[in-house]
């Protein structure tokens, strides 16, 4: 079967369809014609991406698509998702393993579905087992093969398929799905282990190859739609800028082949209606049941030939219309979960004194930054894992840190939904070194070398562990000292490290951990662990201390009775880490309340050598060695800062100068010389 001509597009206005609802469309509108139409049937694609469980938003979604279905026809709409319908959900659908979320697909009836990486969240055996059971379409992924097999369309992974093929409007269309190249760092390795994962677009291209080569033996289509759970990161630009910006959107945008017809996109959350470098209608429709992208293609009722294609984003209206049956049926689905999630979410576990806060606005969508709940998290860990070993660490990826507490009683629901994934616990052993590299490894590279979406994710970290970084120094040199309960960590002695399964097992791109040994499954889940922890604790309160702190332009000898210069905080232009010695808070009820530091003052040992305003989380300070009190050698300067606690830890020579120190070593142990710590030599870069 031979491809139709190739199409341009066109954005069209609102009424394409009398349609009533918001529309965006950002092509301009223009006519484009294939061929002349004579009495032509309308076909409307249409697509949602990252639903994540927002089921209570799911009727004023779906109430678009059955406008559209009673306007062109039930046999002339095909609905699909792009990935990420489950996992990272609301609490209505996480409390109950997400089947309030796959009841309502159902009832909406959606036709097919992308996997996306969250679909993956809890291994391979939910997803090909419990999940595609309890769905009422199939799942695609053209890029995930048996493991151990060549990336062909025969060895995608079985229950999954490469493509789908429906008839509609009088044509065939097949749809094509492929999963983010990025899964093995999204999701816990171990859970995936069976499966190997190819190139997105390079998958999307031979099958769309083969369904445009005329063979009947592998499948023929008159009309190809890709849905690639994949995406730009800034709807607010341009594809082409994207395409700079990002790979993983590059090759989507100027790699994909012309026997494509469409592009739907998921992913990064955003909301676009482009075109690729071919001229294909690249789309991408929010997230959180936000609404839908639409591409309307009008077809020749007598040859099936394609003669205009449009394409728009339809915002979801404010409430669900009933009078639609399929309304109706997910009202029902949603009462009902509400009502078993209020029972189950309600009861009371602990309080906190003032709100407890991802970074930003208090959900998961910076992870870029230190907050007081990932590493409130990470101290979870440490308490719950450690069995009396001071100098266990406790860490937390940020994106499994999902959301906040507002000040007040902590309920189940709401511990429930900081840690939604249902993780293992588990623990491992990694050298000082190797924890460096973790450390290293929060300025990401995927397993390519290559800068995913998210360049830098800051780990939480337990109270006991503080590190200083300096960004301007070389990729993988940028960690110039780690301690553990104030003392510089042994670069060559093995440490205990404890964390959920999906960071243990090298997730997040944090590889180094999967080489950890001893590796012990702790018996926890993490929801378990952190509803139990939050009881005993009495009053939650945020911790503002910064575990990771910037120190550029530093001294690293100074002469008794001199000076030397010390910068904490600063964020480095043009790089990737915007710390300062301040949380990054901004304002809301599940938002910690911001508290500006003030001010900073150094010691060596007890005795103080010098002291800086903070101004917008950054202070610059003048150490000035003494006469007498401070004796000449290795040792560290002790930076407080307040109002926020945070101490950084940075080395030093003292040097001899005109005026020495009696050199009576009686002293060393108040003064804090006497030469450096153990392993303070090693925790440079």
């Amino acid at each position: 079967m031979s491809k139709l001509p190739r199409r341009s597009i066109a954005g069209l206005a609102a009424g394409a369809l009398g349609l009533s609802g918001a529309v965006v469309a950002t092509v301009a509108p223009t006519a484009a014609f294939a061929v002349d139409c004579v009495a032509p049937n309308t076909v409307e694609l249409l697509s949602f991406n990252d639903f994540h469980g927002r089921v209570q938003g799911a009727a004023a979604l779906f109430t678009i698509v059955e406008q559209i279905r009673a306007e062109a026809g039930e046999d002339n709409v095909l609905l699909t998702s792009n990935g990420d319908s489950i996992g990272g959900s609301t609490f209505v659908s996480a409390v109950a393993d997400d089947l309030p979320t796959l009841d309502v697909l159902n009832a909406a009836g959606v036709e097919v579905s992308a996997t996306g990486n969250h679909e993956y969240d809890k291994g391979w055996t939910d997803l090909s087992g419990r999940v595609v059971a309890a769905s009422d379409f199939p799942y695609l992924a053209a890029n995930v093969y048996d493991a151990g097999t060549a990336e062909t369309t025969a060895n995608v992974a079985d229950p999954l398929q490469a493509y789908e093929v429906f008839e509609k409007g009088g044509v065939t269309i097949a749809v094509v799905g492929a999963v983010t190249g990025d899964l093995p760092s999204l999701v816990s390795p171990a859970g995936i282990s069976a499966l190997s994962i190819g190139d997105p677009v390079e998958a999307v291209n031979r099958v769309a190859a083969e369904l445009s080569d005329g063979d009947e033996a592998n499948g023929e289509a008159d009309i190809v739609v890709a849905t690639i759970h994949e995406g730009a990161p800034d709807g607010g630009s341009d594809a082409a800028t994207n395409a700079a910006a990002s790979s993983n959107f590059a090759s989507i945008y100027g790699d994909i082949s012309t026997d494509v017809d469409v592009v739907f996109n998921g992913h990064t959350h955003q909301q676009y209606v482009w075109e690729t470098a071919s001229g294909q209608p690249l789309l991408q429709a929010d997230a959180y049941a936000g609404g839908i992208a639409r591409v309307t293609l009008s077809v020749d009722a007598d040859t099936g030939e394609l003669c205009e294609t449009a394409a728009s984003y339809v915002e979801a209206p404010e409430a669900g219309d009933a009078s639609f049956a399929r309304i109706a049926e997910i009202n029902s689905i949603v009462e009902a979960a509400v009502a078993a999630a209020a029972e189950a979410g309600a009861e009371v576990i602990g309080n906190a004194t003032e709100a407890i806060s991802t970074a930003g606005d208090g959900d998961a969508s910076t992870r870029d930054q230190e907050s007081p709940m990932s590493n409130m998290v990470a101290q979870m860990f440490f308490d719950m894992m450690s069995n009396g070993d001071d100098e266990f660490i406790g860490v937390q990826n940020p994106g499994g840190t999902r959301d906040s507490f507002d000040a007040g009683e902590i309920t189940y629901e709401e511990a429930a939904l900081v840690l939604p994934f249902a993780n293992s616990l588990f623990t491992t052993q990694l050298t000082g070194e190797q924890f460096k590299t973790v450390l290293e490894q929060q300025w990401q590279r995927n397993a390519e070398g290559e800068v995913p979406s998210r360049p830098y994710l800051a780990l939480g970290l337990s109270d006991n562990v503080s590190y200083t970084y300096d960004e301007t120094l070389p990729e993988g040199e940028r960690i110039t000292g780690i301690y553990i309960n104030g003392a510089p960590i042994d670069m060559d002695k093995l440490y205990t490290f404890g964390s959920g399964s999906f960071l243990i097992s090298g997730g997040d791109n944090f590889r180094v951990f999967a080489e950890g040994v001893n590796t012990r499954d702790a018996g926890l889940v993490d929801l378990t662990a952190w509803v139990d922890w939050i009881g005993a604790q009495g009053d939650l309160a945020p911790d503002y201390t910064k575990r990771g702190v910037s120190v550029t332009e530093a001294a690293t000898e100074i002469k008794v009775g001199e000076s030397g210069s010390f910068t904490l905080g600063v964020a480095v232009e043009g790089g990737v880490n915007p710390g300062t010695l301040d949380m990054f808070l901004n304002t809301g009820d599940k938002v910690s309340p911001q508290l500006p530091n003030t001010s900073v003052t150094a010691y060596i040992g007890d005795v103080e050598v010098g002291s800086a305003d903070v101004t917008d989380g950054v202070a610059t300070v003048e150490v000035t060695i003494p006469a007498t009190g401070v004796a000449v050698g290795d040792t560290w300067i002790r930076f407080v800062v307040s109002d926020s606690g945070t101490e950084v830890l940075v080395p030093v020579s003292v040097l001899a100068g005109d005026v020495v120190d009696d050199g009576d070593d009686d002293d060393d142990d108040d003064n804090g010389g006497g030469g450096p710590r153990p392993g303070l030599p090693s925790t440079g870069n």
